[in-house]
């Protein structure tokens, strides 16, 4: 391997066309892909579909120096000989790469354990992404369950590391994922997600094979993925859960702060404090309830936003019955949306995606969330609705979850960027919170431009909507920098968001920093489009706005700043 990157840095340093640069980013992106079988896998590419990352200690140092040596050769690179947008794609590569190995302690050892994406749920989600329509497809399915007790196994040693290191999950974190692994491998073969292909086949794989392939993989099920199962949630019910951090707050751990600082600056590329994001959360909490309450009062309610709100709660047409009905109206939702984007966007991608509920060993802690159609649209998008306990959940604000999670959000955005055509796959595939989320927030405000927020109520919804992404500014940073306990964050939902879940407060205990991403993000792209309008006048163009916005990708804030500000200079100069 070392030979392989002195000739790769030796051709790169000696740049003499275009072709070697690009050169570098494809096989940078390929290596990639061999050492991460599962982000392989998520984006459409299945060469890689029969196995597991290698998380051991090895595999990991190797993925690492990987990394390093990259960061190495793209210091060399000379940005004089580079076109602008190659060298575009050497700052993100640069930024992503740095920002990996920043947070490597906390992304291998902390994050990994979670209610949400925890190492035990990407099981699941990613055999959601694997496609089944050919006897190899089938057999890849089996291997990778033939193959989980070694993927148990570098787990458990990753959270023998974690201990050692004391960096660790706190007791509610912990006791959320021992109930879904209870709930897992309580599941019998004929009722798991993990073997839903083998209970119907293509018809083009014959009867032989489907009778093979599915006793195959029923006896992976019980004799590899069960047992492996059964170890990890006794590991997890004595080992871990004796050795979890004191407190719910990040800053328990050595050394907390940095950590939650370096998640900051992952998760919103900026370089802003806790402190400043807190005080910007509480301002967007008060200017947000200021509008709330101007909506309330156009209904002709007469009492205060609490009340407004308890008013709303209690309205029987304000709530579902059953999750199909939940489903349908969602559905609804996004065929409204879909005939106006053109009003709003030039390009627009092709949009294969469903909405389905989110499965029930996982719905009661997990958020709606959303999966982009692979690449080559073998397999579909998905809007996964988290529809549990339909009756208690509201319809005002579900205007707002479609624009967000479905188009013109996640599976509008994301499409649009693995579909172009002129970026690197290095950048198609490139993520971050900030901007992904950022522009799925954005994306609820377009909702009056795209045939929604037609009465007070879904416009009361959408407020609501943006002001709990506000108040996760101060609950993230209250619980991980300012000393909050989960009860005081429980306080101040009930106040500032009483129509959400408190398993959201759970959310950010497991994933600190994470739901800072979305205000930050958003509060960019506004004033960006402020901006932009004040700049130009009757010249601005919204849809040449968004496509300034989507066309280069996924980007880090800072330089999202740049792409918007060359864009309006060259714009204002026309």
């Amino acid at each position: 391997m070392k030979s392989l990157w002195g000739v790769l840095f030796f051709v790169v340093v000696q740049l003499s066309s275009a072709q070697s640069v690009d050169s570098f980013f494809k096989e940078t992106f390929e290596q990639m892909l061999r050492q991460d079988p599962e982000f392989a896998t998520s984006i459409g590419r299945h060469e890689y579909d029969d196995r597991w990352t290698d998380w051991s200690k090895n595999g990991r140092d190797e993925r690492r120096q990987f990394f390093e040596a990259r960061l190495k050769t793209l210091s060399q690179l000379p940005a004089a000989q580079l076109s602008g947008e190659n060298r575009l794609t050497a700052r993100i590569v640069e930024y992503d790469f740095h920002n990996e190995l920043e947070a490597w302690e906390l992304g291998t050892h902390l994050l990994r354990v979670g209610q949400m994406f925890g190492f035990h749920n990407r099981v699941y989600v990613l055999f959601d992404r694997m496609p089944a329509r050919t006897v190899h497809d089938y057999e890849n399915l089996v291997a990778r369950l033939r193959a989980i007790p070694t993927y148990a196994d570098q787990n458990i040693a990753i959270m023998n590391e974690a201990i050692a290191m004391k960096i660790m999950q706190p007791r509610l974190v912990c006791d959320l994922v021992i109930q879904q692994l209870t709930s897992q491998m309580n599941q019998d073969a004929e009722h798991t997600h993990l073997l839903d292909a083998f209970r119907k086949f293509p018809s083009n794989i014959p009867q032989s094979d489907a009778d093979r392939l599915r006793k195959e993989a029923t006896d992976a099920y019980n004799n590899q993925f069960l047992p492996a199962w059964h170890k990890v949630h006794d590991y997890m019910s004595t080992t871990y859960a004796g050795n979890v951090r004191p407190t719910d707050s990040l800053s328990s751990i050595p050394n907390g702060r940095t950590d939650y600082a370096i998640l900051i600056r992952t998760l919103t590329t900026t370089n802003m404090s806790a402190e400043e994001i807190h005080k910007i959360g509480e301002e967007e909490v008060k200017r947000i309830e200021g509008e709330m309450t101007a909506i309330a009062a156009k209904t002709g309610f007469k009492g205060s936003l609490e009340e407004f709100q308890d008013h709303l709660k209690n309205s029987p047409d304000q709530h579902f019955h059953t999750q199909d009905e939940m489903l349908i109206y969602c559905r609804n939702i996004a065929k409204i949306i879909e005939p106006q984007l053109p009003n709003q966007f030039h390009h627009l991608p092709m949009l294969l995606y469903g909405v389905r509920p989110i499965p029930p060993d996982r719905e009661a802690v997990t958020a709606s969330n959303a999966q982009a159609p692979s690449p080559d649209y073998t397999t579909p998008g998905w809007f996964n609705l988290n529809t549990y306990q339909p009756q208690k959940q509201v319809k005002y604000d579900k205007e707002s979850l479609v624009l967000h999670e479905a188009v013109p959000g996640h599976i509008f955005q994301i499409t649009l960027a693995e579909s172009q055509q002129s970026l690197p796959d290095i950048r198609k595939f490139y993520f971050n919170s900030a901007y992904v989320e950022g522009w799925a927030l954005y994306a609820e405000s377009l909702g009056s431009q795209l045939g929604l927020y037609t009465d007070p109520y879904s416009q009361f919804g959408q407020l609501a909507s943006e002001r709990f992404r506000a108040v996760r500014l101060v609950v993230d940073t209250g619980i991980h920098a300012m000393g909050w306990t989960r009860q005081q964050a429980v306080e101040y939902f009930r106040v500032h968001a009483p129509e959400e879940s408190l398993a959201e407060i759970d959310r950010y205990i497991s994933w600190p920093a994470q739901a800072l991403s979305y205000k930050m993000g958003q509060l960019r792209i506004r004033s960006l489009r402020e901006q932009a309008e004040k700049q130009l006048g009757p010249r601005f163009d919204i849809r040449q706005f968004h496509d300034a916005v989507l066309r280069e990708g996924t980007l880090p804030l800072e330089l999202l700043t740049e792409q918007l500000n060359d864009f309006i200079h060259a714009e204002y100069g026309k």
